[in-house]
């Protein structure tokens, strides 16, 4: 697995944490702070529109949805809208300095101070005896921190650095409130070792392997440290007890940099890494500083490679095949760890203009890396040619590309690893394929999320399932959850990008496997999927695909779609269906895909078998 990288650095940040008073942000950057001229009228625009919209209002029958029915929708949106509208004034304000945003400002500012709660619904921790439907933080100490209760803290930490001056105009006592609760919600659990070690796993202080709530967490109280902590001892505890959290996300990593979580959470993962050692280094004037370690450069590039072209991305794991990463975000990195990969693909993509969706969404849930993206300069466009072929060994992912250009030629994307993966989907085996710009055979990504994905019933939604992937299913069973269902054995070939894997021990016994494996090569203009399949006795094979339409064209033995002659065995069945989208955890996934239904392919035996190969061309 990963390094611990700032353990082997032996960083010891006593006497290195810059003072409260001597604080600068982007001490790397030529004039520090400084937001963009070309984005002061964009800015300024979204703060007049939010000076007629309406707070919010949080209600408690919208806290208890989550219990009751498995929604957290409709409070998630309202919450995370106040927090839109805090961050999109206090720009506008810093900027024009006029006034004109300050009323509006105060007003969510004080709605957000005064919330019982800022962890959300699904987050709320249980309480022996009691229905926790609603928060319990108000009695006593706040004794847990989730996503976005950090995230709010660090973005009302900003708000204060921002606007602190013009809040004392007003009144003395909104920023002794904001610095009050930040402590009180945010630096003394942070600090309170039976809080952490007992509550809150996402530390991985215990030894236990974290995902993105560490470094999303850490680097929004890092946030909070930066602005708001003005005793010199307790900011450099801080800093300090960040680092070996920090270290056990950066173990849980294989050194090929891969984000197991799927494509989709690098911006929450590693980019919540990248947040987190941007403030670590502002904080000690340089001092904490691992860019130019091979598992930060790769952790970065992943992303850049995991990108299918233009418009779509890898949707492995709970992923979307639209969550393109963040431009501003791979070209920082990129130069942080002087990667030509990430700044050519950073720079094509924005092609000499700004990105206008600064403080949308998810762009302001870790902000210290907003900040500095608000600070950058005009840059110039750039030529990017993607890698033609590689291999993620730690994930068991190869990539092989027809031409070396996005949305060009055949594209085929071949997937192990194993079943215990952090917002894993059983899904060993999945092959994604596109011709051109378009999608032979997808992986849906994820829908909606609700109390099911999260909780008991999660492979009860087909978008987890390995039968609405594009996997094989034997004797009606399907691949199953946990470490142990795995691929093994994997050999790749670096020359022609074929990789072959043993996914025997991806099936319960209840298959009736002696062996299976499966390899995926795109070469000369096609790509050859071979399957072979041992039974101890006898069985019977589905191989199942996920399309976005139907095919144009259906014979004995293959089929087209989008212009591409699938060849499979004739001794199978072929058969289409619509794939259901009612439930709310999937229903926005046709959608995605911009089309009116997933629609899945089976190819079945017609009789039982022993051992056969089996071998379909995508050409």
């Amino acid at each position: 697995m990963g390094r611990k990288l700032f353990a082997e650095r032996n960083f010891n940040v006593w006497g290195k944490v810059v003072p409260f008073a001597d604080f600068k942000l982007l001490c790397d950057m030529p004039g520090g702070f400084h937001i963009n001229e070309t984005l002061h009228v964009p800015i300024i625009a979204q703060a007049e529109n939010r000076l007629q919209q309406e707070i919010p209002q949080l209600h408690a029958s919208e806290y208890m949805m989550f219990k009751r029915d498995g929604n957290r929708s409709v409070f998630e949106g309202r919450y995370f809208e106040r927090r839109s509208i805090a961050f999109d004034l206090a720009l506008a304000e810093h900027i024009e300095g006029k006034g004109r945003f300050l009323d509006k400002l105060i007003d969510v500012v004080w709605l957000i101070l005064e919330e019982t709660t800022w962890v959300l619904p699904a987050h709320n921790p249980s309480k022996e005896g009691v229905n926790t439907c609603l928060p319990y933080a108000y009695a006593g100490h706040v004794d847990y921190i989730d996503l976005f209760s950090a995230m709010s803290a660090a973005q009302l930490a900003v708000i204060y650095h921002l606007c602190h001056e013009q809040f004392d105009a007003v009144t003395s006592l909104i920023n002794e409130r904001l610095l009050y609760e930040l402590n009180r919600r945010i630096v003394e659990p942070f600090m309170n070792d039976t809080d952490l070690l007992n509550k809150m796993m996402w530390s991985g202080l215990k030894g236990n392997r974290v995902n993105n709530w560490c470094p999303w967490i850490v680097s929004n109280v890092l946030t909070v440290c930066a602005f708001t902590v003005k005793d010199q001892a307790l900011r450099t505890a801080l800093v300090q007890r960040s680092l070996p959290m920090l270290d056990a996300f950066t173990a849980a990593y294989h050194d090929d940099g891969a984000c197991d979580e799927g494509p989709g959470y690098w911006q929450a993962a590693g980019g919540a890494l990248y947040n987190a050692c941007v403030a670590l280094y502002d904080l000690t004037n340089g001092y904490v500083n691992i860019y130019d370690a091979p598992l930060f450069k790769n952790m970065g590039e992943y992303a850049v490679k995991a990108v299918i072209h233009d418009k779509r991305v890898l949707s492995f794991a709970d992923a979307s095949s639209t969550g393109m990463p963040y431009p501003l975000l791979v070209y920082h990195w990129g130069l942080a760890c002087d990667s030509k990969l990430m700044v050519d693909y950073a720079l094509s993509r924005m092609n000499g203009k700004m990105p206008q969706n600064w403080g949308q969404g998810q762009y302001n849930w870790q902000p210290y890396r907003l900040l500095r993206f608000l600070s950058t300069p005009s840059l110039p466009s750039a030529t990017y040619t993607p890698p033609q072929k590689f291999y993620f060994d730690g994930v068991a992912v190869a990539v092989t590309r027809e031409i070396a250009a996005h949305g060009r030629g055949l594209y085929l994307a071949f997937k192990g690893g194993h079943n215990n993966e952090s917002h894993n989907h059983n899904d060993l085996g999945n092959v994604v394929i596109f011709a051109d710009e378009d999608p032979i055979f997808i992986d849906a990504g994820v829908g909606t999320y609700t109390r099911r994905t999260f909780g008991k019933d999660r492979y009860t939604i087909w978008s987890m399932c390995s039968d609405y992937h594009n996997c094989a299913t034997f004797n009606g069973v399907t691949q199953q959850h946990g470490g142990e269902y795995a691929s093994n054995d994997e050999k790749y070939n670096e020359e022609t990008g074929k990789l072959l894997m043993n996914l025997t021990t991806a099936y319960p016994k209840e298959a009736g496997l002696s062996a299976y494996h499966r390899s995926a090569v795109l070469e000369n203009a096609k790509i050859v999927i071979e399957d072979d399949v041992v039974f101890q006795t006898e069985g019977n094979v589905m191989f199942s695909y996920m399309v976005t339409k139907e095919p144009e064209e259906v014979g004995e033995g293959y089929f087209v779609l989008y212009g591409r002659r699938v060849s499979f065995d004739a001794s199978l069945i072929y058969h289409i269906e619509q794939v259901p989208c009612a439930e709310p955890e999937v229903a926005r996934i046709p959608t995605v895909w911009g089309t009116d239904a997933i629609r899945r392919i089976t190819l079945s035996s017609r009789s039982p078998v022993k051992d056969k190969k089996y071998v379909m061309t995508i050409e």
